[in-house]
C-alpha cells in the first residue's frame, strides 16, 4: 500500500484533507432546493465508491509489501468492530450537521455544529494526555466556547434583522402576508447543533480505536469499513430525518427519485470529497515520526476545516450579506475567537 515517506507529502496531504474537509459541503448548496436527506443518499454512495477505490488501487499498490487486504487478516476484531461503529456515528453526527445548515447556512452550521465538537474533542484531549498544560488548554476551551456563543448570538441578532425587514415590507404591502414562511428559529439550530457536536466529538475517538493499536487497520482498511458502514446504516438515518423533518414537510423514497443527474452528481461528490479529506488526515497521521509536523500545527490543521467552511459561506455565498454592522463584527469576530482558541489549546496540549 501507499504511504507517505516525506515530510513534503506529509504537509500535501494536511493540505488536501483541511480543504476537501473544508469544502464538501459547497456541493449541498450547490445541489439547489434539494433535501439534505436525500442529498444524504447519494454522499454515503459517494463514501462507499471512494473508499473502495483507494482500497483496492492504492491500498493494493505495491503487492510485494503489506497490502490492505493483508492488514485486514491481520487486524483485530475489535479494532474491525470500531471502525464498523465509526460509520454509525459518523451518519448521526453529519446528518445532524447538515440539518443545521439547512436551518442556518453553512457559516453558521459549520462553526457552530463543530464548535460544539472542538470544545468536547478538546477537554477529551487534555484528559488523556500525560503532559499538558491545564491553564492553556483551558484558557483555549474558553476561547473555543466563546466563538461558538458569538456565532449563535450573531445568527439570533441576524433573524432578528430578517423578521424586522419583513414586518416593515407586509407594513408596505399586506398581500407578502401569504407569501412568506416563517423561517425556524436560532435555539432549533442551537439544539441541533449540540447534538450534532457530541455526536462529532465521539466519531475520532472511535475511529482512533481502530487505527491506533499495534494490531490496528491502516487507513485504507480503516476508511473502506467505515464507509461500508455507513452506506448500509444510512437507509435507517434518513428514514428517521424524513419522517421527522427538521424544515418542510416529511419526505418519502419518491422524492429522492425525483431529484436530477445534477443533483445525485453533487451527493456523489461531497462523499468523495469528504472520504478523500478523512483518508489523507489519516495518511498524514501515519507517517513516519521524523516526516510530521510540529504537534501545534497537527493541532490546528487536523481541526481547521470549520474555519475553511465558514469562510466559504462567507466570502462565496455571502450569507450574511446585507446584515448590520453589529452582526458583521460578531462573526468577524467569531472567526478571530476560533482562530485564537485553536493556538491556545494547541500549545497547551503540546506543553511538555
Amino acid at each position: 500500500m501507499l504511504l507517505p515517506t516525506t515530510a513534503s507529502t506529509v504537509w500535501i496531504l494536511a493540505i488536501v484533507s483541511l480543504l476537501c474537509l473544508g469544502s464538501w459541503a459547497n456541493t449541498l448548496k450547490l445541489a439547489g432546493k434539494w433535501r439534505f436527506e436525500y442529498f444524504y443518499y447519494d454522499f454515503a454512495l459517494g463514501m462507499l465508491l471512494s473508499a473502495a477505490a483507494a482500497a483496492f488501487v492504492l491500498g493494493s499498490a505495491r503487492p510485494n509489501e503489506l497490502t490492505f487486504q493483508d492488514n485486514l487478516v491481520l487486524a483485530g476484531y475489535r479494532q474491525m468492530a470500531w471502525a464498523l461503529a465509526s460509520g454509525v456515528v459518523l451518519n448521526l453526527g453529519t446528518l445532524l450537521l447538515l440539518a443545521v445548515m439547512t436551518v442556518s447556512g453553512m457559516s453558521v452550521g459549520f462553526p457552530l455544529t463543530l464548535g460544539v465538537a472542538l470544545v468536547i474533542g478538546t477537554v477529551w484531549d487534555f484528559a488523556a494526555a500525560s503532559q499538558a498544560s491545564g491553564v492553556l488548554t483551558l484558557g483555549g476551551v474558553l476561547l473555543l466556547l466563546a466563538a461558538v456563543i458569538v456565532i449563535a448570538l450573531a445568527y439570533s441578532w441576524r433573524l432578528a434583522e430578517q423578521q424586522q425587514a419583513a414586518q416593515a415590507a407586509l407594513q408596505a404591502d399586506p398581500r407578502l402576508k401569504s407569501k412568506r414562511a416563517k423561517p425556524p428559529g436560532a435555539a432549533l439550530a442551537i439544539v441541533l447543533a449540540i447534538v450534532g457536536g457530541i455526536a462529532l466529538s465521539t466519531f475520532p475517538h472511535i475511529l482512533f480505536q481502530a487505527t491506533s493499536p499495534e494490531n490496528g487497520l491502516s487507513p485504507y482498511s480503516a476508511i473502506l469499513l467505515l464507509a461500508v458502514s455507513a452506506f448500509l446504516s444510512a437507509p435507517f438515518f434518513v428514514l428517521f430525518f424524513t419522517t421527522f423533518p427538521v424544515v418542510g414537510a416529511a419526505g418519502s423514497l419518491r422524492g429522492y427519485l425525483g431529484g436530477n443527474k445534477k443533483q445525485h452528481f453533487l451527493g456523489l461528490l461531497g462523499g468523495i470529497l469528504w472520504t478523500t479529506g478523512l483518508l489523507t488526515g489519516l495518511l498524514m497521521a501515519s507517517g513516519p515520526r521524523e516526516t510530521q509536523a510540529a504537534a501545534l500545527i497537527q493541532y490546528a490543521l487536523h481541526r481547521g476545516e470549520l474555519v475553511v467552511a465558514a469562510a466559504w459561506g462567507l466570502l462565496a455565498w455571502r450569507e450574511f450579506g446585507g446584515a448590520g454592522v453589529r452582526v458583521r463584527m460578531l462573526v468577524a469576530g467569531t472567526l478571530v475567537l476560533f482562530l485564537a482558541g485553536l493556538g491556545v489549546a494547541a500549545f497547551g496540549l503540546s506543553a511538555k
